[in-house]
């Protein structure tokens, strides 16, 4: 009989995608354990589940008490966290899992305390390089903290412990292949492939700003890429294309030759792990701006320059051009620092996990 695994993570796909990541790793290589999933209640978490075929166990719970809009959203919030205490500790008690580990973000403070009380191991990851408010609350309750960057800001050094940020193990397609199966009318145009992660929630300042450098006559030869800022594909202009969610992204890494992409810590780990040449735009209002610290760790440590936005289009164009010459260097050997290291990732978390699991799971189930 298997043990269970609960793996925690709702929000976002920044949050989700790396939790499913390692569940899938989980159910892959350890065959002796099975991954569990549980989310809150926002449409975009059932969405990106059901995306996956995973079937997550629900806390009615829809954001953060510390982002809501109103006084009495945030109240509502606040409610809810402590009343997902209950159905936290009831999915607890169904599953019995040996090990919890938490993904961060609003969700996972039901299940610290529900793990308190009922005694269940756990441990939480943090995706950024600034850590969240859930993230430092567990530390300050004694939780091990494993971390995707090698700096956690405010963490002290040495108060966590470095992993990576586990992503999916993509398949490649050679370009031409990934082109077709996205659904584009025509045949693919020979010039450079620019596409725009944005995050799962789409960036319209981003999508503007490609637009406006898409028309000038150098870039007539380029096509320029934009997943999750329409409901169908649209061609606004003769080198622009507008797509829907892309679920299997597998096929939008595969085309890029460039990246332009907001600064999630899952996000800028995919790119790296294709070593793909990116220019990288922290959304500046995230929160305290941990997509700034993701950005200056990782573009010190692989193919990619910062942009900030309040900057004009020809500073944009500066650091476009200097993406595109490291894009162009003959026979270009990728000196990324997580090329190809998306199995690794997720193995190290496996491995800094192990002796807590040692300490948790029956003797006849180790690996």
């Amino acid at each position: 009989m298997k043990d269970n695994i609960l793996i925690v993570a709702g929000g976002t796909g920044g949050h989700i995608w790396p939790a499913i990541s390692f569940g899938k790793w989980i159910d892959l290589n350890k065959p002796d354990f099975c991954a569990h999933y549980a989310c809150g209640s926002r449409s975009l978490e059932a969405e990106i589940y059901k995306s996956a075929n995973i079937e997550p166990n629900v806390l009615q719970i829809e954001g953060s008490p510390f982002s809501g809009r109103s006084v009495s959203q945030k109240i509502h919030r606040f409610l809810a966290l402590f009343t997902g205490f209950f159905k936290a500790r009831r999915i607890l008690k169904d599953l019995n899992p040996v090990y919890c580990v938490l993904f961060a973000g609003y969700i996972s403070f039901p299940f610290i305390l529900a793990c308190k009380f009922c005694k269940i191991p756990l441990a939480l990851h943090e995706q950024n390089a600034y850590a969240g408010k859930v993230t430092r609350v567990a530390r300050k309750l004694g939780i091990d903290i494993y971390t995707g960057w090698d700096e956690c800001k405010p963490l002290p050094i040495g108060s966590y412990t470095p992993v990576g940020v586990p992503v999916r193990d993509f398949e490649t397609h050679n370009n031409v292949s990934a082109w077709g199966k996205l659904g584009f009318p025509e045949d693919m145009p020979s010039g450079v492939k620019v596409v725009a992660f944005t995050g799962s929630l789409g960036s319209i300042p981003i999508r503007k700003m490609i637009c406006d450098i898409a028309i000038k006559k150098k870039y007539k030869n380029w096509s320029f890429i934009l997943p999750s800022v329409s409901d169908k594909l649209e061609k606004p202009y003769d080198n622009v294309y507008f797509l829907p969610k892309i679920w299997e992204a597998s096929l939008l890494f595969s085309l890029a030759d460039i990246a332009i992409a907001r600064a999630g810590g899952s996000t800028l780990t995919e790119i790296g792990t294709f070593g793909i040449p990116a220019i990288i735009i922290p959304w500046r209002r995230a929160v305290d701006d941990h997509q700034f610290y993701n950005a200056s760790i990782y573009t010190a440590e692989n193919e990619a320059v910062i942009w900030d936005e309040r900057s004009d289009l020809s500073d944009f164009e500066k650091k476009l051009f200097k993406i595109y010459k490291i894009y162009q260097e003959p026979k270009r050997e990728n000196t990324s620092k997580l090329y190809n290291k998306a199995n690794k990732i997720c193995e190290n978390l496996w491995l800094a996990l192990f002796l807590k699991f040692e300490r948790s799971v029956p003797s006849g189930t180790r690996q």
